[in-house]
């Protein structure tokens, strides 16, 4: 589609807001040093319905290490979101001999603030369904954005990511959190104004704010 490009333009825009005034001002991810870079290979897919096959396929195409997939047509449920991610994952197996650590991300995860891991969803709210990927190893020494999941068997050794939850809980209760989350409305805000018109050319109905702010 003609518009294609610059619609992505916009959606990467919008994925620079979320990372440059939540993830990084927040210090959610300790490996996200440069926002302009951050992103490694950042792939928009105009699908409205995400197809495993087509991930892997830009997956492969990206030839770097840290590759963000993203939706801005799509609107699959969070959990149907997370069950492609699973498919992806396995099909990723299959074309990678070391396949990547991945984390999904969507408007509607589910969590709360009332605890370390519960509130990893409330923060992984991207303005856009997307699937982080990073090499196996760097989201070593605790990350809360930037893993494939969390130790949450207390009965075990603590590991440097659970520690770094824990610190990040700390350390963002009260008012920073609330800020957080401010920040994060409106930026969902400016994704649905901005990203009506685009919606609009390419026969994509328009995509409201997330249920939760509606």
């Amino acid at each position: 589609h003609p518009l294609a490009a610059r619609f992505a333009e916009e959606v990467l825009r919008i994925h620079r807001r979320y990372a440059a005034e939540v993830v990084a001002q927040n210090r959610l991810c300790p490996h996200l040093k440069d926002v302009e870079t951050g992103f490694g290979r950042f792939v928009v897919v105009l699908d409205t319905v995400p197809e495993v096959d087509v991930a892997v396929e830009a997956v492969l195409a990206a030839e770097t290490t840290v590759i963000h997939v993203v939706y801005p047509c799509a609107r699959p449920s969070a959990s149907d979101f997370e069950k492609f991610s699973g498919k992806l994952r396995e099909g990723l197996k299959k074309a990678i001999p070391d396949p990547p650590v991945m984390a999904t991300f969507h408007p509607e995860l589910t969590g709360d603030p009332s605890g370390a891991y519960r509130v990893i969803g409330l923060l992984r709210r991207a303005p856009d369904p997307f699937v982080q990927m990073i090499p196996e190893g760097l989201h070593q020494g605790g990350t809360v954005i930037a893993s494939g999941g969390l130790n949450h068997n207390f009965g075990e050794p603590r590991s440097p990511e659970v520690d770094n939850a824990l610190s990040i809980f700390s350390r963002l209760q009260g008012a920073p959190l609330q800020q957080i989350f401010a920040a994060m409305a409106e930026i969902h805000r400016d994704r649905a104004e901005s990203y009506a018109p685009f919606l609009k050319e390419l026969g994509v109905p328009p995509i409201g704010l997330p249920s939760h702010l509606a």
